[in-house]
């Protein structure tokens, strides 16, 4: 990794974000991976997107299946934030014993008990770089009031207190 890259990477970690899990089912297989790089687009028509390294397996598999969905963690959850970050794992056929799983009304999976949760149809793919930038249009929202947010900052796990 070069000088600017570490930079770099060490610059972004000072933007304090959500935590959010990407997921989809393509095949009979279910995968899913925590991102950083999430965000809304445009609210009329309902768009956001996310954005996953060429290298991971979560582009295939989302063009296959033409969808994903977009689950926003709660504070309680880091342990669901570390087990999709962790490298090598395989599509299974259904949820991780760890990490309880949900179905959108259109069949996609969720993380349940997440703040909240998008599921999307796939509008758009462009390739930027070393990643896939991935635009869904948002057919399902679900939230929960009564949960608080999952942070990362700075490589580490944080929450938020309001009012």
């Amino acid at each position: 990794m070069s000088e600017l890259s570490q930079d770099f990477k060490d610059a972004l970690s000072s933007w304090a974000s959500g935590v959010s899990v990407v997921a989809t089912k393509a095949d009979g297989l279910l995968y899913g991976l925590t991102v950083s790089s999430f965000t809304s687009v445009s609210l009329d028509p309902p768009l956001i997107l996310v954005c996953i390294g060429h290298w991971n397996r979560m582009p295939e598999l989302v063009k296959t299946a033409g969808g994903f969905t977009v689950s926003i963690l709660a504070r309680d959850q880091e342990h669901a934030s570390n087990y999709f970050a962790s490298p090598g794992r395989e599509p299974t056929t259904g949820f991780h014993d760890d990490v309880p799983g949900g179905w959108t009304g259109v069949g996609r999976p969720v993380v349940q008990g997440a703040a909240a949760w998008l599921c999307c149809d796939l509008e758009h793919v462009l390739d930027a770089g070393d990643h896939t930038v991935f635009v869904g249009r948002v057919v399902e929202a679900v939230s929960d009031p009564e949960k608080k947010p999952l942070l990362y900052f700075r490589r580490g796990y944080g929450g938020v207190e309001l009012g």
